[in-house]
């Protein structure tokens, strides 16, 4: 089947201007799901674990180091810089030896250099992720988040949620800004331009609750177009409520002008996705690949398009649904299953 339909083109300004106004400008249209949080008692702490691991200058103070902060120390040598400092049959000081030679070298020491040139005062950032951390803690009030450590992890995370310590983790040298010109020099495989496009600091806050949230909603078996759309939707609704005063494009993640073309074309979105028979297709390898991967746009819809604009669309899904069913609080949203009876009940029609 063909659908003919016409997309509308929306300019682009200057991503990073446009994300900084709505970042910090947002909240002046007061949100419906903001709160009155002055009721939680709940103060973020900063752990900066880069600053204390680049300041030691020898085997010993790195041991001294893992005895100060034992499960960071062992999350961050396992997991996050675990490559660089692997040692097959070594043990403890073996270890230390390896993460010494890490933090020697000159390009890591340069590394770091820039890293606390624009992150030596963390504070503003802080602030926000205990204001997300309120927010957290009122819709799930046995979730208190209370720490965020900052952390240098050679560009592998940018954000990390600890489960077992209720804690956000950043990796400050993912968020240098777009113009940091070594990200152009890693594997354009892993680094295309349109993921480099999103490196700046203002995403720390939004990307550390998006961490929380991949945690508190685990995926499911969908095997549908729609499954996943629900599934996602629900997601980014919770960011609406956890995220009140950020724009939707930090929400979704996008880039400056893609959830105007999304508004823009929303009905004929619907369209071609009812013509094409895509809302209950089973073809996972088809559906997953053009509406859900991470991609600059949405291949369908051409290279003007927003991308994965499922997860955009399982979004409005849910709005719908809510709007629809006001007596329907977050928690049964979140643990009613069948997503297909969502869809249904949403009435969403563009």
């Amino acid at each position: 089947m063909t659908t003919n339909i016409t997309l509308k083109k929306i300019k682009t300004p200057h991503k990073v201007f446009i994300l900084l106004l709505v970042s910090f400008f947002a909240g002046c249209d007061t949100s419906p799901h903001t709160k009155d949080l002055s009721h939680i008692n709940l103060e973020m702490n900063s752990l900066r674990f880069e600053q204390e691991l680049f300041q030691s200058n020898s085997v010993s103070e790195i041991l001294k180091l893992k005895e100060t902060h034992p499960h960071f120390y062992d999350v961050y040598t396992s997991t996050i810089i675990g490559p660089n400092v692997f040692t097959p049959g070594g043990n403890d000081t073996d270890l230390a030896v390896e993460v010494y030679k890490y933090i020697a070298h000159k390009d890591m020491d340069s590394l770091y250099s820039i890293v606390q040139g624009s992150f030596n005062d963390f504070s503003t950032y802080e602030n926000e992720l205990q204001q997300a951390a309120k927010y957290i803690n009122f819709y799930f009030p046995n979730e208190k988040i209370e720490n965020v450590t900052t952390f240098i992890s050679t560009f592998q995370y940018g954000s990390i949620f600890d489960q077992e310590k209720k804690s956000f983790g950043v990796g400050l040298d993912m968020y240098l800004g777009s113009d940091f010109e070594v990200y152009t020099m890693l594997n354009p495989e892993h680094f295309p331009m349109y993921r480099i496009a999103k490196f700046e600091p203002y995403r720390i806050a939004p990307n550390c609750v998006q961490t929380f949230m991949d945690y508190k909603i685990p995926n499911p078996n969908t095997t549908t177009f729609i499954e996943q759309a629900v599934h996602e939707g629900k997601k980014l609704y919770l960011l609406d409520l956890l995220l009140p005063e950020y724009h939707d494009s930090l929400k979704i993640n996008y880039l400056g002008g893609q959830i105007e073309w999304a508004e823009a074309n929303e009905e004929n979105i619907w369209t071609f996705l009812v013509e094409e028979e895509m809302i209950f297709n089973s073809d996972k390898n088809k559906y997953q690949k053009h509406f859900f991967n991470e991609s600059p746009f949405t291949s369908p819809f051409g290279n003007e398009s927003s991308p994965r604009i499922g997860l955009w669309v399982g979004w409005q899904i849910i709005r719908s649904y809510m709007k629809n069913h006001p007596d329907v609080d977050i928690h049964e949203l979140l643990n009613n299953d069948d997503l297909v009876g969502i869809f249904r009940a949403s009435r969403y029609r563009p």
